[in-house]
């Protein structure tokens, strides 16, 4: 193989490893979650959002009850 195609292979094995990088560390939902006291899920004690960028903000607490919302990040719902 000579130099060109080299270069050309290795340049193309940068841009998909860049790729591969790129997704693994973003989400791929947006997610809201609301947490209860209860399975009855009457009192909310916390929310938090993981939002498309990989940030996550929370307030209050979490517990295994709970109700989610999820939104592909690839997707606009504006319409």
């Amino acid at each position: 193989m000579n130099i060109k195609k080299k270069i050309i292979l290795a340049g193309l094995l940068t841009a998909a490893a860049s790729s591969a990088a790129f997704a693994a560390y973003y989400p791929s939902h947006y997610v809201e979650r609301m947490y209860f006291d209860s399975a009855a899920k009457i009192h909310s004690i916390g929310e938090s959002t993981l939002m498309c960028n990989g940030r996550t903000y929370s307030t209050g607490e979490s517990s295994q009850h709970y109700n989610e919302i999820k939104f592909s990040c690839g997707v606009s719902i504006e319409r």
